[in-house]
């Protein structure tokens, strides 16, 4: 034997690990490599001979021959569990004799698949642990620092183990098997991963994570101990990286399961913390204090009456934060950021640089932050955030709620606005040293208690305060634009910030799941609501279920509306703490112009109308402090005042009547009793001449049908959607037009008589169509069942109107699923014994990637039509998501 440090013929060795040395010189000099292996340094005895042991056979999924396997001494784990394994099945139990190894009769030992588990902490607790190896893609592995002593127990007993063993060869062992490796004189589990002959083949050491090539000949064949004992590397992800290095400690915490990579999300436990409790003993020395917001509560939902107190002293944080940050590099946040956020501490980038803020929510495509500025009072969307510095995180939160006690009777902003923002304020128990995140509390102004206040910490969420929506004021002589008209003299108007919740709405549908059919959303549930023809908005719920339909009143734009319970989804915490931004307000002078003298159809309202389409944006001035009356501005028009622009059109008819609100209630006409129409005939008014007769040649007019036409829609028919499970079959309708949009058509028929019966209800639609009654002049309206001749085969179909295109209309026929453009002539309304059942179904395709050629997969349907394949539920209102079997071998053409 060799020395380990200077190569010379060495009869000493280590007492524990047995790591041959020629002095103790050598050993002290080892000494800072050797102590990660073995314990306090021992003292060195003369190396003792190994004696030989049995022969066993190992069956691990590749073809094993058996070899010797040699005793090591009497007090080794892995021998003794070989010998009773052996005795088990059969084998040999003569003595051993030194020099003469007993060949068994090659017992197969099947190995564990313990092996193949990992040891890991419990979740929502954290834990110390090694970083052993880090991965490409940001995530690394770990040991817990508990199992050290354990995993370095188990390298001595296969050291001990393999030690004189022959390698393996390459036949005895394939992908996947569990063998011993090893490196540096050291022996490690490891899972084969790729076996290349005549070069090294790719392992995974198992106990510490890493990927290490491995020559042929440092490859052992696993015992069955080895196999008993979980894999104690684990490999985990966090937000942010820096600070991740190979045999550093961390502490952490798993967030919950792992994903299907087998990863976990942890997060990492800072080494500050933000203080969540009240700063009491600062506010006791420095009791000042400025209003930093108000919210506007709802007296019909018994709202509390809150604000905001930011701390008023010299605080040069934020210049820190942003300096610190600016001059550091790496921090970016990465995901996966943990669903069910609680207490998530960041850097945002807001408008005014970073400042520090909490986590209310996220979206991950476009990546959007929502946060809550803890030294601001307020609430930002960025699209950046950072780790914030340690140095930094410390610091007590500027920003506490205040809510006023109940028998005040005044409001709460009435009081505060004639103190003014600089406020004062003093604890009722400002001695006690506990942590409080609670307390009672006066404010004071001009050294006089104003009211009492209970005073809170407080993380953003809008919930924590009791409110139901976080309101954020328009200021005066800010930009806005009108979200809608509901009269000549009355709109709504949001700030300019608002424009981008549409394209944010859009990317809550992944988060907004849809109701289950059966649910019953009671009233005051916030919902998004998804229209079919593209339109998507926040609303809540404001009366019950009528005519299949729930009332709903957009959060945003302030109108009424009556929505099918498909369009409806569940709400998120995104949802829910986005700022409402909006103020429904009277235009100045035009609203004290009484209604009997301006025109129903003036023209003002078709420039309101057109302000609003467009989406102009526009200066606001109010005229008062509650914001009641306003005028819009507009710098690039001369004159800018809205005001002045609309007078000279109030009086001034429009030639074409506009289209009502849709939240406003039909007018009901009242004509009294006693009002008698005279025939034009019998009229007659004293000293006025007679009319002249007609002229020659009085073109005949044409009188239009006012024959009431009786409209059927398409969400107010039954569905009977695929039902859900794993095997399913399905029909398949439609899929053109599959390889770019990712879904197709399909039904589903629970047996053979309603498949019959559906068909020759379309012979019946069929028949109906071609009975030659044409509705002159008719245009059916969007979202409008009704029938439709198709171009192709010239037959009558169940079809509905998408979108009117002058002449023509784009028609989804709904029993089929293809769409087409009509002309109006070849459509007519559907009659009322019609409007039976549709089976037809929108489906998404699992696994759907467009940079795939999926079109291989629609020519396969066109062909192959009828599946078996697991359904479910869509990521929109009535559809399903299905996955086709075998959908990879069909894109590699292997299935045909």
């Amino acid at each position: 034997m060799s020395c380990v440090v200077c190569g010379k013929s060495s009869a000493l060795m280590c007492q524990r690990c047995r790591e041959s040395y020629c002095n103790d010189v050598c050993q002290r000099q080892d000494w800072q490599r050797h102590k990660y292996f073995c314990i306090v340094m021992p003292p060195l005895v003369s190396v003792t001979p190994l004696k030989p042991g049995a022969t066993v056979s190992h069956a691990t999924g590749g073809n094993i021959n058996s070899r010797p396997l040699e005793r090591a001494s009497s007090k080794c784990s892995f021998e003794s569990i070989i010998d009773l394994s052996i005795n088990e099945e059969g084998g040999n139990n003569n003595s051993l004799t030194e020099g003469s190894p007993v060949v068994a009769e090659k017992p197969v030992i099947k190995l564990s698949t313990e092996w193949r588990n990992h040891v890991n902490p419990p979740d929502n607790e954290f834990f110390n642990c090694r970083v052993t190896y880090k991965e490409k893609d940001g995530s690394f592995w770990v040991v817990e620092e508990a199992n050290a002593e354990r995993l370095e127990q188990l390298a001595d007993d296969m050291a001990l183990t393999m030690q004189n063993k022959k390698p393996c060869n390459i036949q005895d062992i394939a992908i996947g098997d569990l063998v011993s490796v090893a490196i540096d004189k050291k022996m490690y589990r490891a899972e084969v991963m790729d076996l290349k002959p005549n070069a090294k083949n790719e392992v995974r050491l198992i106990d510490y994570g890493a990927v290490a090539n491995i020559d042929a000949e440092d490859i052992y064949l696993a015992v069955p101990r080895m196999a008993e004992f979980k894999a104690y590397a684990f490999r985990v992800k966090m937000s942010c990286q820096e600070g991740v290095e190979v045999n550093k400690l961390l502490s952490l915490c798993l967030l919950g399961s792992k994903n299907i990579d087998g990863i976990h999300q942890v997060q990492l436990k800072m080494k500050k913390t933000i203080p969540l409790d009240l700063p009491i003993q600062m506010l006791s020395t420095n009791p000042d204090v400025i209003l930093a917001k108000t919210f506007k509560p709802n007296a019909s939902l018994n709202e509390p009456q809150v604000a905001l107190l930011q701390i008023k002293k010299p605080n040069h944080l934020n210049d820190q934060l942003n300096s610190t940050l600016s001059n550091k590099s790496g921090m970016k946040l990465t995901d996966p950021f943990p669903e069910k956020l609680r207490s998530f501490f960041l850097a945002a980038l807001t408008k005014e640089g970073y400042r520090r803020a909490f986590l209310l929510d996220f979206i991950e495509q476009p990546s959007m932050f929502l946060v809550y500025e803890m030294d601001m009072g307020r609430i930002s969307i960025t699209s950046e955030v950072r780790r914030i510095p340690d140095e930094l995180i410390d610091h007590p939160l500027n920003v506490f709620a205040v809510t006023l006690m109940d028998g005040k009777t005044t409001s709460f902003q009435q009081i505060l606005s004639k103190c003014g923002r600089e406020l004062a304020i003093k604890f009722h128990d400002e001695g006690t040293s506990a942590k409080l995140r609670t307390a009672q509390a006066a404010l004071l102004a001009n050294n006089k208690e104003v009211c009492e206040v209970r005073v809170d910490s407080f993380m953003g969420r809008i919930a924590e305060l009791g409110l139901k929506f976080w309101e954020e004021p328009i200021e005066n002589g800010s930009l806005v634009y009108i979200t809608h008209v509901f009269n000549y003299h009355t709109i709504c108007i949001s700030s300019v910030q608002t424009k981008q919740y549409t394209e944010i709405f859009k990317s809550l549908l992944r988060k907004c799941l849809p109701f289950s059919p059966s649910s019953d959303i009671p009233t005051g549930t916030m919902v998004l609501v998804v229209c079919p023809n593209g339109r998507i908005y926040r609303g809540k719920v404001i009366a019950d279920m009528e005519n299949s339909r729930y009332g709903v009143r957009n959060i945003d734009t302030d109108t009424a509306h009556r929505v099918p319970p498909s369009y409806l989804r569940k709400s998120c915490a995104f949802l829910e703490n986005l700022p409402v931004s909006k103020c429904r307000a009277s235009i100045n002078t035009i609203c004290s112009i009484p209604p009997d003298v301006v025109p129903p159809n003036t023209t003002a309202i078709r420039l309101l109308t057109k302000l609003c389409e467009e989406k102009s944006e526009l200066q606001v001035q109010f005229s008062d402090s509650e914001c009641s009356a306003l005028d819009l501005l507009d710098a690039k028009i001369e004159p800018p005042s809205l005001v002045a622009r609309m007078l000279p059109l109030m009086f001034t008819p429009s030639a074409v009547y506009l289209k009502p609100a849709e939240d406003l209630p039909e007018a009901h006409v009242h004509v009294p009793d006693d009002i008698q129409v005279t025939e034009p005939s019998t009229l007659s008014i004293a000293g006025l001449p007679q009319l002249p007769l007609s002229p020659p040649n009085t073109p005949n007019v044409v009188e239009k049908n006012t024959k009431q036409i009786k409209r059927h829609y398409f969400d107010d028919v039954k569905r009977d959607m695929l039902p859900l499970g794993a095997k399913v079959q399905i029909l398949i309708l439609n899929s053109i037009g599959l390889h770019k949009m990712g879904y197709l058509t399909a039904c589903f028929f629970s047996s053979e008589k309603i498949a019959e019966d559906f068909q020759n209800f379309l012979n019946l639609v069929a028949d109906m169509g071609n009975d030659d009654k044409i509705l002159p002049g008719y245009q059916p309206e969007v979202g409008e069942m009704c029938l439709t001749l198709f171009a192709e085969d010239n037959s009558w179909y169940r079809g509905v109107c998408l979108k009117v295109r002058g002449h023509d209309a784009e028609i989804l026929y709904c029993d089929f699923g293809n769409t087409e453009v009509v002309p109006m002539e070849k459509i007519k309304p559907i009659p009322t014994e019609l409007l039976q059942t549709v089976y037809a179904t929108k489906c998404f395709i699992d696994d759907f990637d467009k940079s795939k050629n999926f079109i291989i997969l629609e020519k396969y349907l066109t062909v192959n039509n009828n599946l078996v394949c697991a359904v479910l539920e869509g990521s929109e209102p009535n559809t399903r998501l299905v996955k086709i079997p075998k959908l990879d071998k069909i894109l590699s053409q292997e299935l045909k």
